[in-house]
């Protein structure tokens, strides 16, 4: 009888500690395969149309200069892009803004016409997308019809900070990829952008 008890309490050990190792094994993998996204740049979190709450987790910029050197627009104005980063490192949302002088002056927004030789990128303009991964999904216009503005109130070499606003409306297309409302109200968002450094490879 105590025999067959010892075996009980060894088998019951075994199955345990087996127990034990399968779900630290289980565990570590499960981290293994957790995606390592970069670490977040500067910040912006967005109250949009009053209800939703975004936290955009990349927010950067780059001179223009440095980003089109040789370019006949080549000059001191910034592109700056906030991204919204998904629980699997992916871009889902980017809100861009491009040829923004370097002044602590309110400067307006207007439409991006997707055109090479379009006035409007000469102006400070803006557009909102969304992603599925890399790839394109929609895109929302500035609406021209209500304020939109960016003002800078901090500028130095590797940082930006400010705030902005506008109104986006959704660019009619043959499918919609997200829920999203037609119409996206940004009102007077405070942001911190960071210099842009590409990682050496």
């Amino acid at each position: 009888m105590l025999v067959k008890s010892t075996q009980k309490n060894a088998m019951k050990k075994k199955v345990i500690t087996f127990s034990i190792t399968a779900l630290i094994f289980i565990l570590s993998c499960n981290e293994e395969e957790k995606p390592s996204c970069f670490p977040p740049l500067g910040k912006m979190i967005a109250i949009v149309n009053d209800t939703i709450e975004w936290d955009f987790r990349h927010v950067y910029f780059v001179r223009w200069s440095e980003e089109y050197s040789g370019s006949q627009w080549a000059d001191s104005s910034l592109n700056m892009r906030a991204n919204f980063i998904n629980a699997g490192c992916d871009i889902e949302l980017a809100l861009s803004f491009q040829n923004i002088a370097q002044t602590l002056n309110r400067q307006n927004l207007v439409k991006r016409i997707l055109e090479e030789d379009h006035p409007s990128r000469l102006q400070p303009n803006s557009i909102f997308r969304t992603y599925d991964i890399d790839a394109l999904t929609e895109r929302f216009e500035l609406y021209e019809g209500e304020p939109a503005w960016i003002q800078l109130s901090e500028i130095t070499e590797e940082k930006v900070n400010g705030t902005f606003q506008g109104t986006y409306v959704y660019r009619q297309s043959t499918w919609r990829f997200w829920d999203l409302p037609d119409t996206l109200r940004f009102n007077k968002v405070p942001f911190e952008a960071v210099l842009f450094v590409p990682p050496v490879e």
